[in-house]
């Protein structure tokens, strides 16, 4: 039997990601089966299966893959001379996140799911804890750097800071989903003005 390459697992692992993101946004997270995501690929049932158990694992995969190319955005920002501050960095990392499919409505529904399932509300920890990390890591440069913060008192504050400022851009999420697109621009403008009193 041939040997499939790297390439290829990540080519299809994006042909399933994709088809589900279609069927999520067509359907809505709860009405969507694997055999729709299935039909949606165009691939058989068992190729499907060979990369992903379930649409939870599917739909985490995807959400984890968009919020991993966001962290890794807030990281060219972090390494940037002089660093962005908040009121910058972190409304351009909303602006990114709408212009991916999982943002906001796939992301909205996956959240609301994983409040009755526990399965993917403990997958949903980890990748909040992991995005945490990286808000508080991005944080502590900006207070040490613009605010001349020892390490410690800027490990500190951006420890205390990352939480609200997860949840300013989930908000930017809920808002965004509920409202829709035309309303990202006046909570972009809004988020600014609060992140500048840092």
């Amino acid at each position: 039997m041939p040997k499939v390459s790297d390439e290829h697992r990540a080519a299809m692992r994006e042909r399933i990601q994709s088809a589900a993101l279609a069927c999520v946004a067509h359907k809505g997270f709860s009405n969507v089966s694997m055999a729709d995501i299935i039909a949606e690929a165009g691939l058989s049932a068992g190729a499907v299966y060979v990369y992903y158990r379930s649409k939870e694992e599917l739909v985490v995969d995807v959400g984890r893959r968009v919020f991993q190319e966001r962290m890794t955005a807030l990281e060219r920002l972090r390494d940037q001379d002089p660093m962005p501050a908040p009121a910058e960095a972190i409304p351009a990392l909303m602006l990114g996140l709408i212009e991916t499919e999982f943002f906001p409505g796939v992301a909205v529904q996956v959240w609301g799911e994983a409040v009755r399932n526990d399965s993917l509300s403990e997958i949903g920890r980890g990748i909040l804890d992991e995005i945490g990390g990286h808000i508080e890591a991005y944080l502590a440069l900006w207070l040490s750097s613009a605010r001349g913060l020892d390490r410690a008192e800027a490990a500190a504050e951006g420890r205390r800071l990352a939480p609200a400022v997860m949840g300013i851009i989930q908000g930017f999420a809920i808002q965004s989903a509920l409202r829709g697109h035309e309303f990202a621009g006046y909570y972009i403008d809004s988020a600014r003005a609060l992140l500048a009193s840092l």
